[in-house]
């Protein structure tokens, strides 16, 4: 099994993953700069993120980590429109991981992220191997926060005043699951809904 024969993966509801390449750079920084203030309440690197040239350097390094297998970087299409990004960062002589991801405002609600991050999730235990996937978010952040609770994430605690942010340094909620504990994706997703 290889990353590359995992995708395009699709979500249902017309969404899907796909491995994150520079060729978006452009239709991604558009989207960065139409939700600018919205987006950089939660996520550091809004402010950096200053033109196309910054948005590619940055995607020809996501690219080459899919291409080298040292983690899974996806865009998030609803359609043929690009509604985000998720990721899983791995790191192999600790056999765990770590999902982030940022989504756009109109497909918030959808269900869209709680989808990805579960498919991202039995990436890192089948092909990576993992035995541990966390997930942070600041305290404040609800929604990011609910993704994790929906797919049945242990909470764990509180890491203090772990990320600055252009308001000032936040306390990061952090959530995690075991393999042992994971029921897979379509499982996880199926308990999550009501």
């Amino acid at each position: 099994m290889s990353l590359s024969g995992e995708f395009p993966k699709p979500l249902g509801d017309g969404v899907t993953l796909e491995l994150t390449t520079a060729a978006v750079a452009a239709e991604a920084f558009a989207l960065v700069e139409a939700e600018r203030e919205r987006l950089r309440e939660w996520l550091p690197w809004v402010d950096q993120t200053t033109d196309v040239a910054v948005q590619r350097a940055y995607l020809e390094g996501v690219e080459r980590a899919n291409r080298e297998e040292t983690g899974a970087h996806v865009t998030i299409r609803m359609g043929t429109t690009l509604a985000g990004f998720a990721e899983l960062r791995v790191a192999p002589l600790l056999r765990s991981g770590e999902v982030g991801y940022w989504l756009s405002e109109r497909a918030v609600g959808c269900g869209v992220m709680t989808r990805a991050v579960a498919a991202l999730i039995d990436l890192g235990f089948g092909l990576f191997d993992l035995h541990r996937v966390q997930l942070q978010a600041a305290t404040g952040n609800t929604r990011s926060r609910a993704v994790a609770e929906r797919l049945g994430m242990v909470f764990e605690g509180i890491r203090r005043e772990a990320e600055e942010l252009p308001k000032g340094f936040v306390d990061l909620a952090v959530y995690s699951t075991l393999v042992q504990e994971w029921p897979g994706a379509d499982r996880a997703i199926a308990q999550a809904r009501p």
